[in-house]
């Protein structure tokens, strides 16, 4: 990208990319025994909460493909087979920016077909990264998966070549089939890892991450009347973290965690807002058609009170 200075010349402007990042399987609820997520296992998690706005998000139709679809045309949809009136691939694609996307094979056609708005094809100047994961046999790999993902996604940022990067994550949600706490506990353990990983090479190149999901899923991983695994997604609300230098000390709204119980806070709004939200960031318009608003304007971005 380039300005123009007083003097009319072009000038490249910094790196400063937008990473979206979906945690799938991360949603929220109370703590208790059916929820998988502990805060002794997730320290980056926690400390993200407090440095930076975080928002609960609605989630919407029970289906994960519309709600991909919803992702990519900022609006919040209610069925896979509608068609989007705006999608923001093609605003970024329009803009003459480069992006791309990572994701596994299980996420393959939600990341591609329906985020791109029932599109097969590639935008103009867009890539495509997918990590081969066969692990429907043995959920275990999908923590190795997760951190093959995570180094394509450093390894992009370490080019300074794309300015969006929207990337899928979904060991949480994988894993939890298995139904081994252990497994599900490790890989936990490696999602925030691998986040703490993310944030720092994101802020490093003067970039922003959204970190949240499409869906929850081991927030709530067993039916406590049943006492059986239930590895199905929900329809709890998920996480909304805005990372960045300029974003650092804020919240969205007024609201903030107390003890940073997420569960504890309303959604301010649902995944059709993140397209808005990442255009507004970018500073790129938002279409005609496009129905969902931004989260960080003058309205909602406040100091927070208190440091925790």
């Amino acid at each position: 990208m380039t300005a123009i200075n007083n003097n009319q010349q072009d000038e490249p402007l910094p790196y400063s990319p937008v990473v979206l990042l979906l945690v799938d399987g991360w949603g929220v609820a109370p703590l208790s025994e059916a929820n998988a997520i502990h805060p002794e296992d997730t320290p980056t998690f926690n400390n993200l909460i407090v440095d930076y706005p975080v928002a609960l998000l609605s989630v919407g139709d029970k289906n994960l493909n519309t709600r991909y679809l919803s992702l990519g045309a900022g609006s919040d949809l209610k069925n896979e087979k509608t068609n989007p009136a705006a999608i923001i691939t093609r605003v970024i694609a329009n803009a003459g920016l480069k992006q791309i996307k990572i994701t596994e094979t299980e996420r393959l056609a939600a990341l591609t077909y329906f985020f791109n708005g029932h599109s097969d094809n590639k935008a103009p100047n867009e890539d495509w990264k997918i990590i081969s994961s066969q692990t429907a046999g043995d959920r275990k790999k999908s923590i190795e998966v997760a951190n093959k993902i995570t180094t394509e996604l450093i390894n992009c940022l370490k080019t300074e070549q794309y300015h969006f990067l929207a990337v899928s994550l979904p060991t949480l949600d994988l894993v939890a089939a298995s139904g081994e706490q252990k497994i599900i506990k490790k890989a936990v353990k490696a999602v925030d890892n691998n986040l703490r990983k993310i944030a720092a090479m994101v802020l490093e190149k003067n970039g922003v991450l959204l970190l949240t999901a499409a869906a929850g899923n081991i927030e709530n991983i067993k039916n406590m009347a049943t006492e059986l695994l239930d590895d199905e997604i929900t329809d709890n609300p998920v996480p909304l973290i805005i990372i960045g230098d300029s974003f650092k000390g804020m919240t969205i709204g007024f609201s903030e965690p107390l003890n940073n119980d997420l569960s504890l806070l309303a959604p301010v709004g649902n995944l059709g807002d993140l397209a808005p939200t990442i255009l507004d960031i970018m500073n790129l318009p938002k279409p005609r058609g496009m129905t969902g608003n931004s989260l960080i304007n003058q309205e909602w971005l406040n100091k927070k009170t208190s440091s925790e």
